[in-house]
């Protein structure tokens, strides 16, 4: 799994999985560039998003089912996955692999945020 995501990328990948949360797993470029567009307030053109989902499927985090001339899209993994596995790479690079040395970062990162709403 190749976790190297752009922006775009994972602005795709947000995207698919609220389709995907709401029981829409088969969404063509065209469900997803109106997603997009319709949930945020810049626009993208569709062949960008066009261009960005195959790389995706490329990088093997999209699943591509073609039926017909049209291509739908899924994801690969959920992002419980990509998250764990993103975790796990950050602790391997940055915290000698400790995974507990993250997530006490991490909770004094919250308890900061927490702090500085009140």
């Amino acid at each position: 799994m190749n976790l190297k995501h752009g922006s775009l990328e994972s602005v795709i990948l947000n995207s698919l999985w609220e389709l995907e949360k709401c029981g829409i797993y088969k969404n063509s470029v065209k469900d997803v560039f109106e997603h997009i567009n319709n949930s945020n307030s810049t626009k993208r053109a569709y062949t960008t998003i066009k261009t960005v989902m195959d790389r995706l499927y490329e990088k093997e985090v999209l699943l591509r089912i073609k039926q017909g001339k049209k291509f739908y899209y899924r994801t690969a993994y959920s992002s419980n996955d990509i998250i764990t596995t993103s975790l796990q790479k950050i602790a391997s690079q940055y915290c000698g692999g400790d995974i507990s040395k993250l997530a006490s970062i991490a909770a004094s990162i919250a308890g900061s945020q927490a702090s500085a709403r009140v």
